[in-house]
């Protein structure tokens, strides 16, 4: 009897051991074979440019890649999502036309190296696929019909994976520090609210005229975007008046109505108003995100899926994943150039790609001719285009994806309204030195300053700090910036600057110099 049990047993072990389907891909016959491989460091950015022989399930084909690396948890590293959206359309722009526009954006940022990102419209608008997030703005919630994934940039450094969920249209007041004064849910578009406590908006193109008796603000919108079935997604502006008349929608404008708004103190003609939808599933403290494409990895292996997610032929790809260790990884795949051993990859090759260099997670981005790889030349001036280009030019995409070293701003800070934080002090002694570097005293506890030049806002989080600037008189002030306990401080008296061409070239042998250390 105890023979047959043992028989019966290990009859059932070897019948789940036949049924089971791992899920998983097995590719045991994944091989590189380096031809030549050549790493650099571009200010931090660990380069790696690869060729080699590639084969999978006994193919073998040469490939030519390039990777991008930097530990975005361990270091001052972040992944900024970049672009050159135009207000109240979208765009396509190349690359580097991108990194010179978020560098604009976010003067405190050393933008250094980056690829391509999301799958967008291009034959039209530009818009991408899925998710856009810059700075916490949500320019694009993404499509509920979509099958895509997002990817976004949380500001511990680490990169979340997943389908946003969605809670609704927010109207967003913001001071002129950028911090949140109130947060109201937007309950109708374009339709009168149904009682006192709703909140709606409405937007150009809604050809009625609003009746007279509702609370209203007419807001000045610097831009308005909308998804791919024309619902409007974000708006942004400030305070053009307020009125209880019957008004129409005028070009250019939004209006908000309802009771929430009778306070006139709430909203006020240094504020911005920012509509925009409420995120979840871990989205809503995303500083970044765009779309992305297929799961390529998943806790270190390949899902057994990941052949049927997109098509197989061979492409230019990208990618974009996260180690176990923090590192973000971005990799680039030539392709369409046969000849000179550019052979392109299929999806479960980039997939092996993406797990030999270490992801822990790591999904596809846009491919073919939108491929595209740039990183800082040696002089720091200009991006050099890594990869074969298999348009033969530079082709113009939605947005993407850049390594960008330097202190990341705290902005839309909720706060009570009424504020009744006490300021910080204001900064004292400003002078700068004969080597052009420009000094303060500011806030031992809390190191965050706005320094305001000729009027022109920038983040600093140092009491020191070189000003390369061209000749000419400059007006420089600064101001602590405010946290949940102490409001933003008054500005500093201003020092008044002057700058002679001799200054500049002192300034920039500083630079080197301190560069060099």
């Amino acid at each position: 009897m105890r023979i047959k049990r043992i028989f019966i047993a290990l009859f059932l072990s070897i019948l789940l051991v036949l049924s089971y389907t791992p899920n998983t891909h097995a590719a045991s016959d994944f091989h590189w074979e380096m031809i030549e491989r050549e790493t650099t460091y571009i200010q931090g950015v660990k380069y790696v440019d690869t060729r080699g022989y590639l084969t999978l399930k006994g193919e073998t084909k040469e490939q030519h890649y390039h990777v991008f690396s930097a530990n975005t948890v361990t270091t001052d590293f972040t992944v900024v999502a970049v672009d050159n959206y135009q207000p109240f359309a979208w765009s396509m722009y190349t690359l580097p036309v991108m990194a010179d526009v978020a560098k604009q954006r976010f003067p405190h940022l050393n933008f250094v190296a980056g690829m391509n990102a999301d799958f967008y419209d291009i034959n039209n608008t530009g818009r991408a696929t899925q998710t856009h997030i810059v700075n916490f703005e949500v320019l694009h919630r993404g499509s509920s019909a979509s099958v895509r994934n997002a990817m976004g940039v949380l500001d511990n450094g680490q990169l979340i994976f997943g389908k946003p969920s969605y809670e609704g249209q927010h109207l967003n007041i913001l001071n002129e520090f950028g911090e949140i004064k109130q947060r109201i849910k937007i309950n109708k578009t374009n339709a009168l609210p149904a009682n006192n406590t709703e909140l709606a908006i409405f937007y150009p193109g809604y050809a009625n005229a609003i009746p007279e008796g509702y609370t209203k603000v007419v807001v000045k919108a610097s831009d308005i975007k909308s998804d791919a079935g024309g619902n409007n997604q974000y708006a942004k502006g400030v305070l053009l008046s307020r009125t209880t008349d019957a008004i129409t929608v005028g070009e250019r404008q939004f209006v908000l109505v309802g009771n929430a708004l009778s306070d006139e103190n709430l909203i006020t003609e240094n504020d911005t108003l920012l509509v925009q939808e409420l995120l979840g599933n871990g989205f809503q403290d995303a500083r970044f995100a765009v779309g992305v494409g297929a799961l390529l990895v998943l806790n270190g292996q390949i899902p057994a899926s990941v052949e049927s997610a997109n098509p197989s032929g061979r492409h230019p790809r990208t990618a974009v994943g996260q180690a176990a260790d923090g590192t973000v990884i971005m990799l680039m795949v030539e392709g369409r150039d046969i000849p000179n051993g550019r052979n392109g990859v299929t999806l479960p090759e980039l997939a092996e790609i993406m797990k030999s260099l270490g992801a822990q997670t790591a999904y596809n981005l846009d491919g073919g001719g939108s491929s595209t790889a740039i990183i800082k030349d040696a002089d720091d001036t200009e991006y050099t285009t890594v990869n074969f280009l298999s348009d033969l030019r530079l082709r113009s995409i939605s947005n993407g994806i850049m390594f960008a070293t330097g202190d990341l701003e705290p902005v839309m800070q909720m706060i009570n309204y009424p504020d009744t934080r006490e300021k910080f002090d204001a900064p004292t002694g400003l002078y700068i030195d004969d080597e052009g570097v420009f000094h303060f005293s500011g806030n031992n506890e809390y190191a965050h300053y706005t320094l305001m030049i000729n009027g022109k806002p920038m983040y600093i989080t140092k009491e020191s700090v070189p000003l390369l600037l061209p000749a000419g008189q400059y007006q420089i002030q600064v101001a602590v910036k405010g946290n949940a306990e102490y409001a933003t401080s008054a500005y500093s008296e201003t020092y008044t600057y002057n700058v002679h061409k001799d200054n500049v070239k002192a300034i920039l042998d500083l630079m080197r110099n301190m560069a060099s250390r």
